[in-house]
């Protein structure tokens, strides 16, 4: 059957076999937090009022690929740990920023944003970001 989905409210979910699949946004979190490779890939869209929707108060990296971010509104900077407390760059609305794999990165809020964002699952790892 087919359908259509609020990616706002759905992941999808890209399996190791070819597979796409709709599913609960939480599950792409879950698997990388359990090192459960199901999805390989996600995609999923975010608005993100605050820094609350882009977790800016963590690092995270992806040492199995790369890490696609897309703006559709707003403003967000990005920023990768080695490069220093600097933001590398501020991706507004119709710019994107590819995240190396392994790069220690955390986005914030500029202006509210709707974000897309195509990350590899298996391996990710956060860590608080210091206060």
């Amino acid at each position: 059957m087919f359908e259509n989905y609020d990616l706002f409210k759905t992941m999808i979910h890209l399996r190791p076999d070819g597979s796409a699949e709709a599913g609960d946004p939480g599950g792409g979190r879950r698997a990388a937090l359990t090192g459960d490779a199901e999805s390989l890939w996600t995609i999923g869209a975010f608005h993100a009022e605050s820094d609350t929707a882009v977790h800016a108060d963590h690092w995270e990296r992806h040492p199995n690929g790369h890490e696609v971010l897309l703006v559709f509104s707003g403003a967000l900077r990005v920023y990768l740990r080695e490069e220093g407390p600097e933001p590398v760059t501020t991706l507004r609305a119709g710019q994107s920023f590819v995240v190396p794999p392994g790069r220690w990165h955390r986005l914030a809020v500029e202006e509210p944003a709707d974000l897309l964002s195509i990350t590899p699952r298996s391996g990710t790892e956060h860590e608080r970001a210091a206060a």
